[in-house]
């Protein structure tokens, strides 16, 4: 009986501890307010930096009289990336005011502190005087037994003396500590007025930019014509580069399981690539080299280099509406990146160009291998790699086509896992 009593206490002390280390890693995980708040500072930042260079791209545009669909492209960007300043400006005033509070908070604790501080203090005085009037310092000393006695009771009285500058210290401490919450208070709301006049000016800033953009689409739909054979062409590219890559694709994974099938007869028993995956996702044998390539390529998701130098993005990934044509829906398999004329494509990680061929609309393309995972650039106009070229990470693809009738630069480029298609922007660093 003692000992299922014994057993019982150590799994309830055990399973005590498992909770509080788990309660302590989960408060461990949290972010700070400070945290919070810097981070939201630098995604502020880097949002800023993105409107600067959108309209850095636009001012290029600007002594034409016509309206491109480039250039509504781009002021759509600049409106998606001002809503997104403006929604990081929301997160740091609702920082401020959590901050606000809990500032208030402590204030009322310290006050609440310092008045217990002062009463226990005043308290003790009290005593200590009426201690004096019975019976002074001296009088106690003197009245001692022997040495030793009055060696003690000096020092009892040095420690009493101490013991009240100690308290007297400690109140002046926790008033200054409460003086500097105070200011600290001030600097936060001072703080939350002006990001709220800032994010007053992003809101203004943001209803000129949209009523830009729907003069710009009134203007261009003047060519709505013009503007639907544009898109009808691009519909038909996309879908030649579509048909294209998974050609590609399935061309590499039929090489590569005949190299494992011939691998595995000189070896029999011994396997050099990867078992295929069963599900959506269809991946090919990899050595392990390839498979080490890939398995880098896949670490690096959100840190890939962009494969230019500068640039936005001016259509996203996935179905969304023309900008211009009213019902049209754009289905993207990649991302559209506006940039400045005489740029660079670059690949975005190590590995290999599997194919370099050529499409009306989309012009040059090149299609790197990167173990089981591909990257598509198009838009290229003269391109400085061939098939079976290993290229490094930023290495220079070839120089990207500039439309001479819009003057803009763009780049098309596409992420796939085996045959599924992926969102380069959540690949690419921010």
């Amino acid at each position: 009986m003692k000992t299922d009593n014994k057993n019982r206490n150590l799994l309830y002390h055990v399973a005590l501890l498992f909770l509080l280390s788990f309660c302590f890693q989960i408060a461990a995980a949290q972010p700070t307010l400070q945290q919070k708040k810097d981070q939201l500072q630098n995604q502020m930042k880097k949002l800023q930096g993105e409107i600067r260079n959108i309209e850095a791209a636009l001012k290029t545009n600007t002594a034409k009289k016509q309206k491109s669909l480039g250039e509504i492209q781009s002021l759509q960007a600049k409106i998606r990336s001002r809503e997104k300043l403006i929604a990081n400006m929301n997160s740091q005033i609702d920082g401020l005011d959590e901050s606000i509070v809990q500032t208030q908070v402590d204030i009322q604790k310290k006050n609440a502190e310092i008045e217990k501080m002062k009463a226990d203090y005043a308290n003790m005085l009290r005593k200590s005087y009426e201690n004096i009037n019975l019976q002074t310092q001296l009088s106690y000393l003197l009245s001692s037994n022997s040495f030793s006695e009055a060696v003690r009771r000096y020092n009892y009285m040095l420690k009493v003396a101490e013991y009240r500058r100690n308290q007297a210290l400690a109140i002046q401490n926790s008033v200054a500590e409460l003086q500097v919450k105070k200011t600290e208070l001030e600097g936060t709301k001072e703080q939350k007025v002006g990001m709220l006049e800032k994010q007053s000016d992003q809101k203004e800033e943001l209803e000129k930019e949209k009523k830009e953009k729907d003069q710009a689409v009134a203007s261009l739909l003047e060519r709505e014509k013009k503007l639907k054979k544009q898109q009808e062409d691009k519909s038909k590219a996309a879908a030649q580069l579509n048909n294209r890559i998974k050609l590609i694709i399935e061309e590499e994974i039929r090489i590569a399981r005949k190299k494992a099938e011939e691998a595995a007869k000189k070896n029999p028993g011994k396997t050099t690539e990867v078992p295929i995956k069963k599900g959506s996702t269809e991946t090919m044998p990899l050595t392990p080299q390839e498979q080490a390539l890939s398995n880098d390529f896949a670490a690096n998701m959100g840190k890939l280099p962009w494969p230019v130098v500068k640039g936005h993005i001016v259509s996203q990934f996935g179905q969304h509406p023309h900008p211009v044509l009213k019902g049209v829906i754009i289905e993207n398999n990649g991302i559209d990146i506006k940039t400045e004329k005489g740029a660079d494509a670059r690949a975005v990680f190590a590995g290999q160009v599997v194919s370099v061929f050529y499409l009306p609309t989309l012009h040059n393309c090149v299609m790197v291998k990167h173990g089981q995972y591909f990257t598509i650039y198009a838009g290229i106009e003269t391109v400085t790699v061939k098939a079976n070229d290993n290229v490094t990470t930023k290495q220079v693809l070839g120089k990207l086509y500039t439309d001479k009738a819009e003057d803009i630069t763009k780049m098309h480029i596409e992420f796939w896992k085996g045959k599924d298609k992926m969102n380069p922007e959540t690949w690419l660093a921010n």
